[in-house]
């Protein structure tokens, strides 16, 4: 009897033994086999599986499925019209790079519910033609629910890295672009409930960059904790409406942060400046514009140092600007407008050094309606720059 109980414990220990070998052998990511809908399928990688393109996986996959890439270079155009989750072995080692010169979307989007996450995304070749990385932008429908992260983007011609149309909540949050030969960052149309947060835009070729990130028709979104350096236009919102441009790092651009045609929008605690001003060599213009008709926006708490003008007002109504530290440039505040006042409010901002009497901001005269300039006052200076918890 027990020699028997013996002989049971020992079997039930080699289950348990087998078991343990199959699961860590499953679980070998350098020889998976693709499972059917809901898992996961392998492009690159030395699984007897494996598929060798990134284009076929996609074709044989179904919505809630995962294509992983091992890492390699893959020269292909993809198209993905199915809701899945494109992901890399790691963005420094996993490319998709369309070699070619051709017209064209590197990755195009024909689906809702897409991520994409932990590639190098570039085109090389001829800088010629107009090509984008990621887009939407002649699907007609629109894309809701995308998310691209953890990406490094590389552009050599004049069309944005991220075009997106209709694009109700989309999140882009920690990739990295370098721009060249004047390139454009990321550009949403006609969206809701956006996220872009945590983003490295930055212009390798100083001077040449175009737009950092640009919006148009989007509302109730948010752009935050971004560092986005040397293009001629850091961010701009274009028809766009309750938004938060919040914590961002803005350096080196001709214009950091443009408000056109827009309402209701929050420009909160922003680090923007420039090295030094230097006329008539690529000059910092303007911090922050605000212009054609915009209303109702804020300006809170920012630090706006080394640019022509610090904030310039113009044809606009009704901006609060209050509680921002303005340094070292030329004109701290201007507006210019058809009428005798643009309306704005200007409390409590820090105008370079400590004031006892009101700050006087001066309009400009507009000589095709033939009024003179007037004057606005910050009637409350503060007598001190604000702390600001500047990005890291």
């Amino acid at each position: 009897m027990t020699l028997i109980r013996k002989e049971l414990v020992i079997v039930i220990v080699l289950l348990f033994i087998g078991t343990f070998v199959i699961s860590a052998i499953a679980q070998d990511t350098g020889n998976p086999l693709h499972t059917s809908r809901g898992d996961s399928l392998y492009v690159g990688g030395s699984g007897p599986g494996n598929y060798t393109k990134i284009q076929e996986a996609i074709n044989d996959s179904h919505d809630g499925d995962t294509v992983f890439v091992y890492s390699g270079v893959y020269s292909e155009r993809i198209v993905i019209p199915k809701a899945i989750s494109l992901i890399g072995e790691s963005k420094n080692t996993t490319v998709i790079d369309a070699i070619n010169s051709d017209v064209g979307d590197l990755i195009f989007l024909k689906s809702d519910n897409i991520t994409i996450s932990g590639f190098t995304l570039r085109f090389n070749g001829d800088w010629g033609n107009p090509r984008v990385i990621i887009s939407n932008i002649n699907y007609h429908e629109g894309t809701k629910n995308i998310t691209i992260s953890d990406n490094i983007l590389q552009a050599d011609v004049s069309f944005p890295c991220i075009c997106l149309y209709r694009c109700d909540f989309c999140t882009i949050t920690q990739n990295i672009f370098y721009l060249h030969n004047y390139s454009d960052g990321i550009a949403l149309s006609w969206g809701n409930n956006c996220t872009i947060t945590n983003n490295l835009i930055n212009t390798v070729d100083i001077g040449n960059g175009t737009l950092g990130i640009v919006l148009s028709g989007i509302s109730y979104s948010t752009i935050s904790n971004n560092s986005i350096i040397s293009n001629r236009l850091g961010c701009s919102l274009t028809y766009s409406k309750f938004n938060i441009i919040s914590h961002n790092h803005f350096y080196r651009n001709n214009v950091a942060i443009n408000i056109e045609s827009s309402e209701n929008n929050s420009i909160i605690s922003n680090h923007i400046e420039n090295a030094i001003y230097t006329p008539g060599r690529n000059p910092a213009v303007i911090g922050i514009r605000v212009m054609d008709n915009s209303m109702h926006n804020i300006i809170e708490k920012n630090f706006i140092s080394h640019f022509m003008f610090g904030v310039f007002i113009e044809k606009s109504y009704g901006t609060v600007i209050s509680m921002n530290t303005f340094m070292k440039n030329i004109f701290h505040a201007r507006f210019s407008d058809t009428k005798f006042s643009s309306g704005t409010i200007w409390n409590e901002n820090y105008w370079g050094r400590p004031r006892i009497l009101p700050k006087p901001i001066f309009g400009i005269k507009n000589i095709y309606y033939g009024y003179p300039g007037f004057i606005e006052f910050d009637w409350h200076p503060a007598q001190e720059p604000y702390n600001f918890t500047r990005m890291t």
